[in-house]
């Protein structure tokens, strides 16, 4: 018994780290062609020691997130459901949603100057790279990876889970979260006016939040910011720029005739902890 859940354990590292790995991988190979170095949304080079940084924290991302989901393998596996087409998307749409409010509220949460310490890690990352999707605190980690847990735990007791769903959520989580942090700005001039890009998040909407700190607290979707008041006015324009070859080169840069709401000015705390 003993030796199956250690067997367990290091089948959920390798795959764990495997698939992660390879997802950055891939980003990190589209992040370095000719396309994306014309279209990047901050035209800056990344900060001394940041890739070493993100390296350390990704290392412990990879060996936390194999632990929590060993945790709920081995407890609540026997209580997934068998396979099923609707049973996947339920569960996929569940996770989705769920996930994108959780991400949302803690998120917000963390960058308030009793918590941001926690999240500190992530904003390494003034200007973003592929390998910063996995920059995290193992605080931070545990609160995000926990959330999920609990929206599982949650479904549960009033649907059918299924794994098949819960494996392709983790993939576009992580898919999408290399596509967010690659300051490269992959959707065209007019994207974020029309309905899909007034529902979905592009790398330009996340790369704002890193070089501000404050605004564009979302995950994939720019629905809560909108309902919240947290984007950033400019956001159309800078986008615009990044797509002609002419991202931002400052940090922090407004473009003219945005005036800086109070509520999403960066404050010096975190100015310097970043």
């Amino acid at each position: 018994m003993e030796s199956t859940l250690i067997k367990v354990l290091v089948l959920a590292l390798v795959v764990s780290g495997l698939v992660k790995l390879t997802v950055v991988g891939l980003g990190w190979g589209l992040w370095r062609t000719r396309w994306a170095e014309r279209w990047r949304v901050y035209r800056r080079a990344l900060a001394p020691g940041q890739l070493r940084s993100e390296a350390w924290a990704a290392a412990g991302v990879i060996v936390c997130d194999a632990l929590l989901v060993w945790l709920f393998r081995y407890f609540y596996g026997p209580r997934l459901a068998p396979f099923s087409v609707p049973v996947a998307l339920l569960t996929y749409a569940w996770m989705y949603v769920g996930f994108e409010v959780w991400f949302y509220v803690t998120h917000r949460l963390l960058h308030t100057p009793l918590l941001y310490r926690f999240h500190a890690q992530h904003h390494v990352a003034q200007v973003t790279d592929p390998l910063t999707s996995l920059s995290f605190s193992l605080v931070e980690r545990v609160v995000l990876i926990g959330g999920s847990i609990g929206l599982l735990l949650l479904a549960m007791e009033v649907m059918p889970v299924t794994n098949a769903g819960i494996m392709a959520y983790l993939l576009t989580n992580y898919l999408l979260n290399v596509l967010g942090h690659s300051n490269t700005e992959w959707f065209p001039t007019g994207f974020v006016s029309s309905w899909v890009g007034r529902l979905f998040l592009t790398p330009t909407f996340h790369a704002m939040h890193h070089a501000r700190y404050k605004g564009h607290y979302g995950l994939f979707t720019t629905m809560l910011d909108r309902w919240f008041g947290t984007t950033f006015p400019d956001y159309p324009r800078v986008h615009a720029r990044a797509r002609a070859g002419e991202g931002l080169v400052r940090i922090g840069e407004w473009l003219p005739a945005d005036p800086v709401p109070e509520a999403l000015a960066a404050t010096p705390s975190q100015s310097k902890a970043a």
